[in-house]
């Protein structure tokens, strides 16, 4: 479950260490075969969860796969219940913008994701230990 938001970013100054890579369409199907290419240990290093068109794995900066088109998201320790775009911001407040999203999304359990192209802010509360079964079944049933 998702929803829609509207609300301005501006380039951050400092930029967030990625936790989590999400993918979107074809940039999804990308991101799952770069994580099935991925050597036994590192792939053990990532946790995932996925939907129709939609792909978010979480892990370590240096375990997440690099993919062009990929939004990498971190955390900031002024809005800790939010996964945030690396490198923009909210341009209101952080803790305020934590409020609104919490309001909004009080159907979707936290952490949030939060995308700004497209607008959507997601649930990133259960990411499992991935398996590469489950990746290549993910995988295949996509359009």
């Amino acid at each position: 479950m998702d929803s829609a938001f509207a609300i301005g970013f501006v380039p951050r100054a400092d930029v967030l260490t990625p936790s989590a890579a999400i993918g979107l369409g074809n940039v999804a199907r990308t991101l799952a075969q770069r994580v099935l290419a991925l050597d036994d240990e590192r792939f053990a290093e990532l946790r995932g969860a996925a939907g129709n068109g939609i792909m978010i794995v979480t892990g370590e900066a240096n375990a997440l796969p690099w993919v062009d088109g990929v939004i990498y998201l971190g955390c900031d320790l002024a809005a800790p219940r939010l996964l945030l775009p690396t490198t923009v911001q909210p341009d209101v407040a952080l803790d305020i913008f934590e409020r609104a999203v919490a309001r909004h999304a009080a159907d979707l359990s936290p952490p949030w994701a939060v995308l700004i192209s497209p607008q959507r802010i997601l649930s990133a509360a259960y990411p499992v230990a991935m398996s590469r079964a489950h990746v290549r079944n993910w995988l295949e049933a996509q359009p």
